[in-house]
């Protein structure tokens, strides 16, 4: 008696259709994990909203006036300015530290704000002087951060 045998494989359709899947998986996937368009602005959000609870702690456990809880904002540095008078800027020493961040220019990212001067501050309970806050964050999209004007700090 002959013993039978049956060719195991793929046919070739099944194999032109695999082909033809990775094809548009190479095309629409594959740029999105070797950029990193759209995700500094996420980072940046993240880092912001510490900072500012940061800056919004330390206001409320530091009553004395001697302290400055200013936040300044600037198109690429947000953070407590080295002078807290009526007119805050960052010297050319300044450097980011818990309080304060510089966004770094290869990024391609912007803040602004709805806040008149890009300046205030926040009292002894937490609440900031300008009543309801947006700072965003501006790049491959725009992302938001809102101040409520009772202190809430969170990302739209």
């Amino acid at each position: 008696m002959k013993a039978l045998h049956k060719q195991q494989g793929f046919t070739l359709v099944e194999l032109v259709v695999v082909i033809i899947i990775l094809g548009i998986l190479a095309v629409s996937v594959a740029p999105k994990f070797f950029s990193a368009k759209g995700f500094a602005e996420y980072g940046y959000q993240s880092d912001i909203i510490a900072k500012l609870r940061l800056i919004q702690t330390k206001a409320m456990q530091q009553t004395n006036t001697a302290y400055c809880h200013r936040v300044l904002i600037t198109a690429s540095q947000l953070g407590a300015p080295d002078d807290c008078d009526n007119n805050p800027s960052f010297s050319l020493a300044w450097q980011p530290s818990a309080t304060g961040l510089v966004i770094t220019a290869s990024d391609n990212v912007t803040l602004s704000s709805n806040i008149a001067g890009n300046s205030f501050t926040f009292d002894s309970m937490g609440r900031p002087s300008c009543g309801t806050c947006i700072i965003s964050v501006n790049g491959e999209q725009t992302l938001q951060i809102k101040i409520e004007s009772e202190g809430y700090i969170h990302a739209l």
